[in-house]
This record gives C-alpha cells, sequence and structure tokens, in this order.
C-alpha cells in the first residue's frame, strides 16, 4: 500500500509513578478508515508523538492483542503467524516490549501504561500492521487509513446515498484516488473498458493485476463496455452485444463479480437497455439527475454530475448536499484524477480529497457512501422491508 506523505507522527508517555507526566492529549481525534473512534483513554501528545490505547488501535485494524503481564510485553497478532510466539518470546527487562506478528517493535519512544491502558505510538503499531498515517495539525486530527468500508443494509436508515463512479479504467485512479478512498474508508466504483486494458504498454490504463488489486480492497469493478469507441446506440445489435458481453467474460477473469455497467458517452436507448440487462443488474447513465431511493429503474440509474476541472468544490458541494437535504442517491461520475489536470475530465488530486473529505464530515448517518451494485441491492432491501 502506497504511503500517504505526512508530517512525523507516533506516541510516548512515561509509566505512570515515574514522576515524568504526560502532556495533555483530550483534544486530538483519532479517525481509522474515516470513522471517528473514541478510547476510554485519550490521546496522549509528548515531544511531538502521539500515544493512544493498543487494543482499540489493534482492534479496528483487524488485529487481536495479548497482555502478558508477567513478561511486560504486548502481543499484536494480525493474519498467520506462529501460535507460540507468546510461549518463546522473553523480556528480561522492565520495560514494556511490543511484538507484532511475532517481531519485535521499537520506535523512539516506549509503550507506556496509563490509566491501566497499555498505551502505544499510534504510527509504530498502524505501519507495523500494514495501514497509512497521517497528522493533521490544522485539525489535530490521526488519520489511520488501511481499507475502504463498504456498508451493509443496516447502515441505511432512509439518508441520501453517494457513490463516487469512475469511468475508464484509469492508472490515475489506482496512484491517485484509491489512497484517498481508503483515507476516508469511502467507496467508490471503477468503470473499466475492458479492450483497453494495459498488458505491458506504455499507456493510461490499469494492468490486470492492478484491477485485481483495486477490487482486493474494496473497489466495485465494473464495465465501461470493450471498447468505447462508438456510442452504443451506434452499434447493430451483433457488436452490441458483443461490446457488453466480451467486456464482462475479461472482467470476470480477472475478479468474481461485475454486475454494473456505465454507458460509454452516455448515449443510451431502450435497445441497449435490454441487451444490457441479459449481463447486469445496474447501469448507469448521465442525466443530471439525483435518484430516488429505491431507484425507480436499476438499467437507468442517473448520474447527479459529471466532475470537470473547470468545476469548483461548491458546485459540486451544491449536488451532494441536494442528495442530503432530499434523502436521494447522489451518482458522482469522475475520470482521470491528476496534478496537472490538463484534460476537461481530469481533476486535481486536491480538490478530490476536499469532496471525499466533506462527505465524510457529513457522516454516515446523513449520507451513506456506497459503490453503484451495493446502493442498488441496499436501498431495494429497505424496499422489500
Amino acid at each position: 500500500m502506497k504511503k500517504i506523505t505526512s508530517t512525523l507522527l507516533a506516541g510516548f508517555v512515561m509509566l505512570s509513578g515515574t514522576g515524568v507526566s504526560a502532556a495533555a492529549g483530550s483534544d486530538i481525534r483519532l479517525l481509522i478508515n474515516g470513522q471517528a473512534v473514541q478510547t476510554d483513554i485519550p490521546l496522549q501528545m509528548v515531544k511531538g508523538r502521539a500515544l493512544a490505547p493498543v487494543r482499540t488501535v489493534a482492534e479496528h485494524l483487524g488485529a487481536s492483542v495479548k497482555w502478558d503481564e508477567e513478561k511486560k510485553t504486548v502481543f499484536i497478532t494480525k493474519g498467520n503467524q506462529k501460535a507460540n510466539v507468546a510461549n518463546t518470546y522473553a523480556n528480561d527487562t522492565n520495560e514494556i516490549k511490543l511484538v507484532i506478528n511475532g517481531k519485535e517493535v521499537k520506535s523512539d519512544v516506549s509503550p507506556a501504561i496509563i490509566g491501566g491502558r497499555t498505551m502505544v505510538p499510534v504510527r509504530t503499531i498502524a505501519e507495523e500492521l500494514g495501514s497509512t498515517v497521517e497528522w493533521n495539525e490544522a485539525k489535530h486530527t490521526v488519520w489511520i487509513a488501511n481499507r475502504i468500508v463498504n456498508p451493509a443494509a443496516s447502515d441505511f436508515h432512509g439518508q441520501g446515498m453517494i457513490t463516487f463512479s469512475y469511468d475508464d479504467g484509469l492508472d490515475s485512479f489506482y496512484d491517485r484516488a484509491l489512497p484517498l478512498h481508503e483515507k476516508f474508508g469511502m467507496p467508490a466504483t471503477l468503470n473499466v473498458i475492458a479492450g483497453r486494458i494495459k498488458d505491458g504498454a506504455n499507456t493510461e490504463f490499469l494492468e490486470a493485476s492492478q484491477i485485481k488489486d483495486a477490487y482486493d480492497r474494496g473497489v466495485e469493478i465494473g464495465s465501461h463496455a470493450y471498447s468505447h469507441y462508438d456510442p452504443l446506440t451506434s452499434n447493430n445489435d451483433g457488436d452490441l452485444e458483443f461490446e457488453l458481453a466480451k467486456s464482462k467474460e475479461i472482467l470476470l477473469g480477472i475478479v468474481p463479480k461485475v454486475d454494473s455497467l456505465s454507458i460509454p458517452f452516455s448515449d443510451y436507448d431502450n435497445r441497449v437497455r435490454e441487451v444490457a440487462k441479459k449481463y447486469y443488474k445496474a447501469v448507469r447513465v448521465f442525466e443530471h439527475q439525483q435518484n430516488n431511493l429505491p431507484p425507480d429503474d436499476p438499467y437507468w440509474l442517473h448520474t447527479a454530475i459529471a466532475v470537470t476541472n473547470e468545476m469548483t468544490f461548491d458546485q459540486i458541494k451544491l449536488r451532494i448536499d441536494e442528495a442530503v437535504k432530499n434523502k436521494k442517491w447522489c451518482i458522482i461520475m469522475l475520470h482521470g484524477i491528476d496534478p496537472d489536470a490538463g484534460d476537461l475530465y481530469e481533476i486535481k488530486p486536491e480538490l478530490l480529497e476536499q469532496i471525499l473529505e466533506y462527505v465524510n464530515d457529513l457522516g454516515r448517518d446523513k449520507i451513506l457512501p456506497v459503490n453503484t451494485i451495493d446502493g442498488l441491492t441496499i436501498a431495494t432491501q429497505k424496499r422489500g422491508k
């Protein structure tokens, strides 16, 4: 996983009873995968470092924790690990040791016990578990990210929904958008032009291995047809069938599920719709509309806004706020993410981050981030109850 560039962050406070007091840190916020995490002991900040309760951080990152009082050692396990590590490990010092997946981990500060809780350096534990860490000085917030959080049906109670739908399958999604979606725990749909998947060529499109990795990291993979050279409405029946069937066949050779389709050039009619129904469960078009919840037609999902480099954050925010107010499903169409944003449908990473952060700050109780197929499934299930 790519590391998010950030300022120095870790953590340290001295053991209680040593005569050295910890700096107050009650105003430090902890966000894991975009969601605020409450701790029974406030995060502490000393010497530019932050410390958090070990169990809170580790368990939110999918790891288990064992405290060995006799050995004064914290054992953290994620994934496969030798079962006897705790039994064979010896600590011949009075210091608290940190062992992650069988390896003793050290930092320039040490774990400590405060208020009966073992506190550990945030950066040390998170990065050892494969997560990224960022310190936001302005907001006094520790960000930890390791995965996209796709919601369950129980997370939806009639609030608005939002989907970030990326067309074409560009490598800028993998390099620049995916790390931001993981930072905020934000779902996404990546619509791939199957006939342009990179195979060692020097192009702007993704390789099959990158598509698979994005899927494994929580991204929905959708189809954007096979070639994207001509509008589907201009294809004869045989070519139309090929464009939609072949695309799904190729993508299913990379990932196990491909259930949604985004229409090239957004040129769509009932003939295309009927063929699409044979291969997909949802079809997204562009008509500058919000979707009802549940949608009126799963094979005619509207895009609320197609983001270009001529748009401002406030213009995009208006569409998001509209979905919150009216409890609609806002699908946002995106393409390339590039610092130069030279093409009309390329935007700068800073704008994408601003959008994702705004949605994250609104909270999932106001607007629920979903990928395309999950949004359809969740909304439809709720209607059936």
